[in-house]
């Protein structure tokens, strides 16, 4: 939830620790947003060491692009400040995020895509995706780092248009 709306989780929430205060950015050089996000797994494998900042940062992004391009999310970036958009922008930002989350599905496949929705939209702990896969912990968090590994390289490959919109 966007913390400049007035959503503001309660203590107890805050201290049940998967919360974690992010900047997102829908463009490299764009600016940020400030989110709260829950994902329990993404930031129990960052403090365990297993995955790096940077890795969160573009499981960050595609989920913003996920939420924005499949699920019909308003782009933050339109929200905020002198640039209101109107409907043109905001069909062109989700066009923009529904390439930019096609690039990664055709590279990642069906199954990668279905991890990364359980990790980033869902929020589920390693022990409850564990639970859902029928795997053991172990073998879940490795699964999702080398998919963390992935994304960032796929991420790091992506042609500059896509990033246009």
């Amino acid at each position: 939830a966007p913390r400049d709306r007035g959503v503001v989780p309660s203590p107890e929430r805050l201290a049940h620790g998967d919360l974690a205060d992010v900047s997102v950015k829908l463009k490299p050089d764009g600016p940020s947003t400030e989110v709260l996000r829950t994902c329990a797994g993404l930031y129990g494998l960052r403090r365990s060491g297993k995955i790096t900042d940077g890795q969160v940062g573009y499981a960050q992004m595609w989920a913003v692009d996920y939420e924005i391009g499949v699920l019909g999310g308003s782009d933050p970036e339109m929200e905020h400040g002198a640039k209101r958009g109107d409907i043109h922008d905001a069909m062109i930002g989700r066009m923009g995020s529904a390439a930019r989350r096609d690039y990664i599905r055709q590279r990642i496949g069906a199954r990668g895509e279905h991890l990364l929705v359980l990790l980033m939209i869902d929020g589920l702990s390693l022990m409850d995706m564990a639970a859902r896969l029928k795997q053991d912990r172990r073998s879940a968090a490795g699964v999702l780092c080398f998919l963390l590994e992935q994304l960032e390289e796929h991420y790091d490959e992506m042609p500059g248009t896509l990033w246009k919109g």
